[in-house]
């Protein structure tokens, strides 16, 4: 998805027992997490900066969308608030981490490993993608530093397997299209633009819908994810599996709602849709109910995680 911070800010909101002041503090975990990293990506220190990826590569660039639901401002000397932090590094992932890497042979069924990393396909019985590991990962690193009395980075890191929790859970990262639709269409991809062209319209047509939408503030969309229920995160291993077998099915309904709703722009060559398309786009009754129902069901999980995993490192700052 993208517009992590607007739905990582709204369910901390929620979750959090209060948006209590951290100090920030310098990244010392470089002998903790040896995991194969983007060279050329630099750890970004922005703290009161805007959270969207800005780029001369249509394929990524958010600015365009972008939009300030979340106000964030300039840190006090050396201290932000937890809310605003949380929020702004659930994106950080999609900064250029895990780009232009290998971590598997497999990776190009996704686009390459930034897709690996953030996607866990489920095609044909075949699944590729390891979303749930990085979320497993962070989640990791985040109780170190909890467990150091570390709050900036204990947090940080959560934001980073919130991240992933949230790209775990969403539909377009589950499937790039029905396999009923595939064996329909396999014969007449080639008229259509290519396989991956139509897979990344799909795709990148719909996170840019519902980015847009939250960044702006939608109602309907900020609605469901304020009104979503907690859901206890018992066994995190577990639970995200729960979860992303919930989203899976509810990607066959959307899917078909979606490409009734844009097959002839999608479906005809590379195709990107400007912030004014994505405006313009009056979804149907159907359509609402199951971005509702995604959005209800992947906030729970992101509360469940806040409240089980982040706030009661909180507890002392929140008396």
């Amino acid at each position: 998805m993208i517009a992590h911070d607007v739905h990582t800010f709204l369910c901390a909101e929620d979750a959090l027992p209060c948006d209590a002041g951290i100090e920030i503090t310098p990244y010392v975990y470089e002998a903790y997490d040896r995991d194969t990293y983007n060279p050329k990506a630099k750890m970004e220190m922005r703290d009161g900066k805007r959270p969207s990826v800005a780029s001369d590569d249509p394929m990524i660039d958010e600015d365009r969308y972008y939009s300030d639901f979340v106000e964030y401002n300039a840190p006090k000397g050396n201290g932000v608030t937890t809310g605003k932090t949380v929020a702004l590094y659930s994106a950080e992932p999609d900064w250029g981490m895990d780009e232009e890497i290998h971590v598997s042979p497999f990776q190009w069924l996704t686009g390459g490993s930034q897709g690996y990393r953030h996607m866990r396909y489920a095609l044909f019985g075949f699944r590729a993608g390891a979303a749930h590991r990085r979320a497993l990962h962070f989640s990791g690193l985040a109780r170190r530093a909890f467990n150091a009395g570390d709050i900036y980075w204990g947090v940080r890191f959560s934001a980073r397997a919130i991240h992933y929790i949230q790209d775990l859970l969403t539909p377009f990262h589950q499937k790039p299209f029905s396999e009923q639709f595939l064996l329909k269409v396999i014969f007449s991809l080639k008229r259509m633009g290519g396989l991956s062209v139509v897979a990344f319209n799909y795709h990148h047509s719909f996170e840019r819908y519902t980015g847009y939408h939250l960044w702006h503030g939608t109602e309907w969309l900020v609605d469901a994810i304020r009104k979503a229920p907690s859901i206890a995160i018992e066994n995190l291993r577990r639970d995200l599996k729960k979860g992303w077998k919930r989203a899976k099915r509810l990607f066959y309904p959307l899917f078909a709602e979606w490409r009734c709703l844009l097959a002839d722009r999608l479906e005809n060559g590379q195709r990107f849709l400007s912030p004014a398309e994505v405006a313009a786009i009056d979804p149907p009754e159907g359509l609402k109910k199951l971005v509702e129902e995604w959005l209800v069901l992947a906030s729970g999980v992101v509360k469940g995680y806040i409240s089980g995993y982040v706030a009661p490192n909180l507890e002392d700052l929140c008396r």
